[in-house]
């Protein structure tokens, strides 16, 4: 399934070998600790969260940084939730910590739990 979802995203996404072994490592992690707090992920939340994840390595690389998010999403989120994403974020670069980074993770698997 990690395999597919990296092929499907790289048709639009084209990613350097070395980018697919860190993204498919993330994809991986993503899906072990989805599978540890018993969250399954459909399909098309995989492939949105996907090419978030990727998008969020490309930023990191970079050193860019996205906007803040308004309060009222970071309320969304629950807090089991944004400990997840900020596990998976870690995984990045062990020095981020970017609130907004981690809120839209965290959405992806909010939607996922809400859809169980």
């Amino acid at each position: 399934m990690i395999d597919t979802l990296i092929k499907t995203i790289s048709l639009e996404m084209p990613m350097d070998p070395e980018e697919i072994a860190e993204f498919k490592e993330l994809l991986q992690m993503v899906a072990s600790n989805a599978k540890q707090v018993g969250l399954e992920i459909s399909e098309e939340r995989w492939l949105s969260m996907g090419v978030h994840l990727l998008s969020a390595i490309r930023r990191v690389k970079k050193g860019e940084r996205l906007p803040t998010v308004d309060q009222f999403i970071m309320d969304q989120v629950s807090q089991d939730m944004m400990e997840l994403s900020r596990k998976i974020l870690q995984k990045i670069d062990s020095e981020l910590n970017d609130e907004t980074e981690t809120v839209l993770l965290a959405l992806h698997f909010e939607t996922a739990k809400n859809s169980n």
